[in-house]
């Protein structure tokens, strides 16, 4: 069973996913609904990305990670990867929530909450922020050692609007509903999620048929961000501490994908920007169906 921690980590992040995926169904137009890719043997969801296309056929680069969906008759694959290390961080230590609508618009109905925040070894940002005037963030390796661990104790998720299948669940656990997810660094520091979700916990049917070929769906990849940190200044400006706070609120700026296989950071002005920006990602496309 779960241990105290699981409880409160899984209310915290319910709270904050209120302000996340669900805030999008107010933005503007959807984007144009791809086409869905038929799976034609089943995914094994065991955080190797070995099954998926090489590289990811999605990327979003402000989010700084790629993603992917398929379906076969009974199943919705779902996968993302990233190599960025501070978008790695930002996931393990302060989570990240898959949803899913089965319109394909931006009303999240299901909801995979995984990995959990995690604040239990807090992650010192100060040891690894650029010094004088460095563009890049070069990772040291106890950087990368601690995102191995956190991703080896991500160990609990929690499920909300499944049918009969809702609540908090260890990854070795078997659902009722039969939907599996994992995390893990693979052999080339990639962050690999991938998770199974059969349709009988969305559509309450054992498998999709002809007519639901091009059925709209929508995934959405939210990942919550770090507290901006005072900085010196804020320290000693004594009744402008939080006016200083406020204003570190706004978007840093980033590159293209760099040379990791989902993408990676180049040069800009504060290279630790992106751990204080909440990302969302959407891919909206049509289910595949083949005989």
């Amino acid at each position: 069973m779960p241990h105290k921690y699981f409880s409160g980590c899984c209310f915290s992040l319910l709270l904050v996913f209120s302000v996340s995926c669900n805030s999008s169904k107010h933005a503007g137009k959807s984007q144009v609904t791809l086409p869905g890719t038929w799976q034609a043997q089943a995914i094994v969801i065991d955080g190797d990305s070995k099954d998926w296309p090489s590289p990811y056929p999605n990327y979003d680069a402000k989010a700084m990670v790629a993603y992917a969906t398929s379906n076969d008759k009974q199943n919705l694959y779902i996968t993302m990867e990233t190599g960025d290390e501070m978008t790695q961080m930002k996931i393990l230590k302060q989570g990240m929530i898959v949803s899913i609508d089965t319109n394909g618009k931006k009303e999240p109905e299901f909801n995979i909450n995984y990995p959990l925040p995690n604040d239990n070894e807090p992650f010192d940002m100060a040891k690894h922020r650029s010094h004088k005037g460095e563009s890049q963030l070069h990772p040291e390796e106890r950087w990368i050692t601690q995102i191995k661990k956190s991703a080896k104790d991500a160990n609990q998720y929690s499920l909300d609007g499944f049918k009969n299948c809702n609540g908090g669940y260890m990854v070795s656990q078997t659902t009722p509903c039969g939907i599996k997810v994992i995390l893990k660094i693979d052999e080339y520091n990639e962050l690999v999620w991938e998770a199974v979700i059969p349709f009988k916990a969305i559509y309450n049917k054992d498998t999709i048929s002809e007519k639901d070929a091009g059925r709209p769906v929508s995934v959405c990849f939210a990942v919550n961000r770090f507290k901006t940190p005072e900085t010196k200044a804020e320290n000693n400006s004594g009744m402008n501490n939080t006016m200083n706070a406020n204003s570190m609120q706004g978007p840093g700026g980033r590159g293209a994908p760099g040379a990791s296989r989902s993408g990676g950071r180049n040069i800009s002005n504060d290279p630790m920007q992106h751990l204080y920006e909440n990302t969302k990602t959407w891919k909206q496309f049509g289910l595949a169906y083949q005989h």
